[in-house]
């Protein structure tokens, strides 16, 4: 697999070599191609995938050990952070963490709905330390309820060592069905 050379970290060659885990999607490959214009998460795409802001993200599946997930697998972002999202320098903006988990915790919350896009609801992080740019974080995100069209999602802001520096638990509302 050909990956970007910040993810050459020893942490991240590890992570990227466990034969526990099933890579879903490299988005940032797709961000360098052209894009349709009514795109889903142009942001993302768009905007954020650049060379100073998400640099390269790789996005994989594996077991969960949280004792609260309801589902037997998290998913994963491994991002390169540039120096383009710095709110203080050398430090990521705490919006952008917040962006990332409300990704995250959605993304987790469509898959365990079958819906695409549910609406946030409300979402709580807590900022535990600061993210340093550049750099290279983890972001975790796994399913702990689900209700009618009522899911709840956790996910995590990690670095190297497994030191969390966000965390997050929202609530998704899936959409109606619509009735013909």
């Amino acid at each position: 697999m050909d990956i970007h050379s910040d993810f050459s970290l020893p942490w991240c060659k590890t992570l990227l070599t466990s034969s526990a885990i099933q890579i879903t999607e490299i988005p940032t490959k797709a961000a360098k191609t052209p894009q349709d214009k009514s795109l889903s998460n142009s942001m993302f795409l768009r905007t954020l995938y650049t060379p100073h802001g998400i640099r390269a993200q790789i996005n994989f599946k594996r077991p969960t050990t949280e004792p609260d997930a309801i589902i037997s697998y998290e998913y994963c972002y491994l991002i390169s952070l540039g120096d383009g999202l710095d709110g203080l320098t050398g430090r990521a903006h705490g919006g952008l963490n917040a962006l990332i988990l409300d990704h995250m915790t959605g993304s987790m919350s469509s898959q365990a709905m079958g819906s695409f896009a549910p609406a946030t609801a409300t979402m709580t992080i807590d900022y535990k330390a600061p993210i340093d740019t550049p750099g290279v974080v983890l972001c975790r995100g796994w399913v702990v309820e689900m209700s009618g069209r009522k899911t709840w999602a956790r996910a995590v802001l990690e670095d190297g060592t497994g030191k969390v520096l966000a965390s997050a638990k929202a609530l998704f509302i899936s959409p109606r069905t619509q009735k013909v």
